[in-house]
């Protein structure tokens, strides 16, 4: 096959942005949207709006008036519910924030009573516990965005009149559920869960949300379930249930007309006179979108795992992030991921978020005076900004990234590139050479290249990140997503301390070989887990693989300044499959040295170039990214 330069596209490498948005919330499902027109054009918004007793549970389902049980959306979903979450009582109203201030009001929170909560949530929180009439304490959160439980012991000890506690799981991140527990039992604490983020999660194979007296959850239009705006109560106890049903909106015997509730009628008596109608109704509306997701909940939770998991493994081959990992007993529903950004100074955050955006990835950090989850934008709560230096410098760099359910794995993919080629780019030093010792233009033999390396070893990584070759990793590693499956046999030429082997496995590519001349770069990968085998071998010599063992080969920095012979092209198109892939990295200002023998496998219809790119991430010279099918 002819040589065919119409192949090198691209000669430099382009700004890659991502065009879809964060803020896209989950689609109704068809079922919900055509009860809500039902629901309109009858006019049954309204919850009570029926006439039955529904003191058995299976009443509603057996309305002979058809107008009648539409108004029984909200009795529905609360019984719905109740059987997921395996609550004995459901209480819907009008939001979380809601939710949190029935259930502090039905534990007894009085005006001016202590309320522990967490330093890391969002504003709702302490405002339904200011609502209630309470003080809110606030708790450090630890490295992985939960409780700190040695904080929660000095605030108890600190504060013995608190005797409530709502429990944040915020963005979906697990306390030690136990421990917290122990605690609360130990002190006569009241435990309230704010479930908004957690709904779906488990602690220990059980759902979250029964380790306290009652549970909160959140129908938000960026949480699992949508309706706009909404919030469920969840207890088994049925004093507390009462309470909510009637503070809520029920009043005279409407309670009545609730499925999931206790059926002692004398227990809503007694209270009815002592409760305020706080009118927190959902509406049938509300309900009747609602009600059709609850079926698809477990396959988001699914799909929400590996989404996660995706983009965390993108991510988790840059040393300057930190992805917290849930307890042993937790199993997430994400439908967010959260990181901290390592070893960046305040204004090297504020340009990564910048530049992110700039590039179409919307990212917020915690720790900043536009966020409502920053704790010193809550004035409302205190009259003297508390000292939290812990949760402080958590926060201040914790990035926060929602993961739509309509993002696909390619989107996450792209997402994950971004913020990695922002990222290393903001770490690159301005420094004046990209090498501190400097380059040999030449080297004699193979002896003087082994050298190099060996001596090079202990601070290669760093040099790396300093010049910016990261980002040329990170980018070649991304470009083979289009030409090479995942299960492809790749080998790393020159595989060094293994940073491009760490960006191939970020992206999915996990069947690498590594192969090098330096003994001492290998015994540093022995038990990094990168590669499944590595290999002691001298380019230019007769290499130990069977003929066409590979479905790819990649070399980045190994093929420039004269350090491998030329005849080396033999053995790799021996050991490489029929239309297997060589990505290798050449320097321009090598004056083709190696490209030039290269055009002429192609010419002999050895090799096919398939895709050049300009890649400029270094001071001192030029690269170019040529991708070769055998």
């Amino acid at each position: 096959m002819k040589f065919n330069p119409i192949a090198s596209k691209q000669e430099q490498q382009s700004v890659i942005k991502f065009n879809k948005s964060f803020k896209t919330p989950d689609q109704i499902p068809q079922a919900g949207i055509e009860q809500a027109i039902k629901l309109m054009q009858k006019g049954r918004l309204y919850r009570y709006n029926f006439s039955d007793d529904l003191s058995n549970s299976s009443q509603p389902y057996e309305l002979k008036d058809g107008d009648e049980e539409l108004a029984t959306e909200v009795a529905k979903l609360e019984y719905e519910f109740s059987l997921y979450t395996k609550h004995n009582y459901v209480i819907a109203v009008n939001s979380c924030g809601s939710a949190l201030f029935l259930a502090l009001k039905a534990t007894g929170v009085k005006a001016g009573n202590k309320v522990l909560t967490n330093s890391f949530t969002f504003t709702a929180v302490p405002s339904s516990i200011v609502h209630a009439g309470g003080v809110p304490i606030y708790v450090e959160c630890n490295s992985e965005y939960g409780i700190d439980i040695e904080d929660l012991k000095l605030k108890v000890e600190a504060h013995p009149e608190a005797k409530f506690f709502v429990l944040s799981h915020m963005r979906g991140h697990i306390s030690d559920l136990d421990a917290v527990k122990n605690i609360c039992d130990n002190a006569g604490i009241y435990l309230i869960e704010d479930c908004a983020h957690s709904l779906g999660a488990k602690w220990d194979g059980n759902l979250v949300g029964h380790h306290g007296e009652i549970a909160c959850f959140s129908t938000q239009s960026y949480k699992l379930l949508n309706s706009g705006e909404g919030g469920l109560i969840a207890t088994d106890n049925p004093q507390f249930a009462a309470y909510c049903i009637l503070g809520s909106g029920s009043y005279e015997k409407l309670y009545k007309k609730h499925l999931a509730r206790p059926d002692d009628d004398n227990l809503f008596e007694k209270l009815k006179p002592h409760v305020p109608n706080f009118s927190l109704r959902m509406s049938n509306l509300t309900a009747a979108v609602l009600r059709p997701q609850i079926e698809f909940l477990e396959d988001k939770i699914f799909q929400g795992i590996q989404k996660y998991d995706r983009l965390a493994e993108i991510l988790s081959s840059v040393r300057n992030i930190y992805i917290p990992s849930p307890l042993s007993k937790v199993k997430r529903a994400p439908d967010s991921l959260q990181f901290n950004l390592l070893g960046l100074t305040s204004e090297q955050v504020d340009q990564f978020v910048q530049q992110t955006s700039e590039r179409g990835v919307a990212i917020q950090i915690f720790g900043r005076d536009d966020n409502s989850r920053y704790y010193k934008n809550w004035q409302y709560s205190f009259t003297e900004t508390p000292s939290l230096e812990k949760t402080e410098s958590i926060i201040s760099s914790a990035c926060d990234l929602r993961l739509p359910s309509s993002f696909n794995f390619d989107d996450l993919n792209l997402i994950g590139y971004i913020i990695k080629d922002v990222l290393y780019k903001i770490l690159k030093k301005d420094d004046e050479q990209d090498y501190r010792n400097g380059l040999t233009d030449y080297f004699e033999n193979l002896e003087e290249v082994r050298g190099k390396y060996d001596n090079w070893v202990l601070f290669y990584d760093q040099e790396h990140y300093d010049n910016g070759w990261t980002v040329l990793l990170n980018h070649i590693a991304y470009t083979l997503r289009s030409y090479l499956k995942k299960d492809a046999l790749i080998l790393d030429i020159g595989c060094g301390t293994g940073l491009l082997g760490r960006e191939l496995n970020s992206y999915g590519f996990k069947n690498l070989q590594g192969l090098d001349i330096s003994q001492k770069s290998l015994d540093l990968l022995k038990d990094q887990g990168i590669y499944n085998a590595l290999h002691l071998e001298e380019l230019g010599n007769t290499l130990s693989f069977a003929d066409n063992t590979f479905n790819a080969l990649v070399s980045t920095g190994v093929f420039t300044r004269n350090q491998v012979p030329l005849e080396s092209f033999e053995e790799l198109i021996r050991i490489l499959k029929p239309g297997g892939i060589f990505a290798v990295v050449l320097r321009v200002e090598d004056n083709d040295l190696y490209y030039n023998p290269i055009k002429n496998y192609c010419v002999l219809k050895m090799w096919q170039e398939v895709f050049k790119e300009r890649m400029s991430v270094l001071k001192s010279c030029n690269h170019e990214l040529l991708i070769l099918r055998r």
